[in-house]
């Protein structure tokens, strides 16, 4: 058989097996080799690092079946395709259209956790949202924001029978004589103040001889029923416009022996209070006068500048000295230079100060550092303190491992002193945050979830956990958690993005990694 006729064989007997054929494949280290790869079967290639794996999986093979793809689109349509270079191979036949699932690794920095790596924070954000509730951070109050209609209809839930007081806080100007402020209402149409748990009539003779800084005016006196809805609601509006938002209900009693037909000037001397109700329209505690910031998704995000711990700026960690580094062997006694900075001639007079510090106060510098008491070994980091703070300044004062540390940090144009403090140093959870990343202001909204007893199933005290808390939780714990939590059954946005976080956070209980936490460092 000649050689022509052994070729046209050897290209029926290849079509016959339905196989990729791949002749003098010469593409980066590849010495001209011949292969041929079953179709519809796995293939595996192996081999050590640099014998051309790669070159030939996807440079080679794939490279082709994708030029070889994109050759079947218009020339207008190539223009949008990557296309790679044709590969360095005398013949490749059998080859259909090719893709490529390439094995890279994500892209980490010291800002990645699980939860960014997982994109799970994207879908946290939002529904922190929209489901979350916000606490006074003073008073622990669930702060709401309010309007009239749902002040009005707490106060007719709460007050029923009862009579109440709905004013407003105005400002009194500094040095205003209380005669000149109150003709000033007077012309307003108010005719009441509430000054000191009493009613005070503007038209009489005042006898408060000093105002304060503000003072509640009286919009009006009502008894809460049904048939004064109208009148309780329109009280509201009209105080919350004059009072910027902010309004109070004053919940009376009135003394015994004073019937409904007193004169009203009479009652007003005779009612008395029982509590007050303050309510405000925005994110606003009424009951500290406290202002929170509003929720944003910039807010619950540690990789934004609203949302970020402002002293670690979102990483967790900043870096500080470390004592393990300064004190390494706690073995060592203070006389035999326990602080390893102070050994040195450079800071030798540090620990002479340090060795006249502990005989002043009576502290034993012979024995092992670790068995001093605690108050000895926080004398000797934190130094001695006055009503002022530390003094590290004054010669006659122990200023402490720290605060010589302080002192070396304003020498930081120095060279050396660069050097030096970096032998030191280390990353060092953020004193601010605790580790959380978040700033403050985030940690006002709280989810809420139903907590059962596993014992008996009975409902237990509901659980309120912050983002960063719910961040620390095991993946495991916190599916289970936001499965929990009510969410109202028209927000069907909520829903959503909370199947979708659960079903991320099921996926990665599936492949065995249920116990990580999504605040843990990528």
């Amino acid at each position: 058989m000649d050689s022509k006729a052994a070729e046209k064989h050897r290209v029926a007997s290849s079509a016959a097996a339905d196989c990729v054929e791949i002749r003098g494949a010469r593409q980066n280290n590849l010495k001209g080799i011949d292969v041929d790869l079953p179709l519809g079967k796995l293939t595996v290639v192996t081999g050590p690092s640099g014998s051309g794996k790669s070159s030939l999986a996807f440079e080679t093979i794939y490279a082709e079946g994708q030029r070889r793809y994109v050759e079947t689109f218009s020339p207008y349509m190539r223009q949008f395709l990557d296309r790679m270079d044709k590969p360095r191979v005398d013949d490749i036949r059998g080859i259909p259209p090719a893709i490529a699932i390439e094995q890279s690794n994500p892209i980490k920095s010291s800002r990645s956790t699980v939860g960014t790596m997982t994109e799970i924070n994207d879908y946290l954000k939002l529904l922190w949202l929209r489901v979350t509730r916000a606490f006074c951070p003073s008073c622990s109050r669930e702060i709401r924001p309010e309007t009239a209609q749902s002040i009005g209809h707490q106060v007719l839930h709460d007050c029923v029978g009862k009579t109440v007081l709905v004013t407003f806080w105005i400002a009194v100007p500094p040095k205003t004589e209380p005669r000149k402020f109150f003709e000033f209402l007077q012309q307003q149409g108010y005719l009441r103040l509430w000054i000191n748990n009493e009613i005070v009539r503007v038209d009489a003779d005042p006898k408060t001889k000093r105002l304060g800084a503000r003072v509640q005016v009286i919009q009006d006196r009502i008894a809460i029923s049904e048939e004064n809805r109208a009148r309780l609601i329109e009280a509201i509006e009209t105080a919350l416009r004059f009072g910027k938002g902010q309004v109070n209900v004053v919940i009376m009693a009135v003394e015994a022996g004073v019937s409904p037909a007193t004169s009203r000037k009479a009652a007003d001397t005779a009612a008395t209070t029982v509590s007050d109700r303050p309510f405000s329209t925005g994110w606003h505690c009424a009951h500290c006068d406290l202002d929170i910031r509003p929720p944003t998704t910039g807010l619950f995000s540690f990789n934004n500048p609203l949302g970020a711990c402002p002293e670690c700026r979102g990483f967790g960690r900043t870096i500080a000295i470390d004592l393990n580094k300064a004190i390494p062997d706690r073995s060592l006694s203070i006389k035999q230079g326990v602080v390893r900075v102070f050994r040195g001639a450079e800071f030798g007079e540090s620990q002479k100060d340090l060795l006249r510090a502990c005989a002043r106060e009576e502290i034993d510098i012979n024995v092992p550092f670790e068995e001093l008491p605690k108050a000895d070994q926080d004398f000797v980091i934190e130094g001695e303190k006055q009503s002022g703070g530390y003094t590290e300044e004054e010669d006659d004062r122990w200023y402490g491992v720290r605060g010589f540390f302080r002192w070396l940090e304003s020498k930081t144009y120095k060279m050396h002193v660069r050097v030096l403090l970096s032998r030191y140093r280390a990353y060092v959870t953020c004193p601010g945050c605790k580790g959380g990343r978040y700033q403050p202001e985030a940690l006002n909204y709280e989810i809420v979830a139903a907590v059962y007893d596993r014992r008996d199933g009975a409902r237990t005290a509901p659980l309120q956990l912050t983002l960063p808390e719910f961040q620390a939780l095991s993946i495991s714990d916190g599916r289970d958690l936001l499965m929990a939590i009510d969410i109202p059954s028209n927000d069907s946005t909520a829903r959503m993005l909370r199947d979708e976080i659960c079903a991320r956070l099921n996926y990665l209980c599936e492949v065995g990694v249920g116990y990580l936490t999504l605040d843990r460092h990528g």
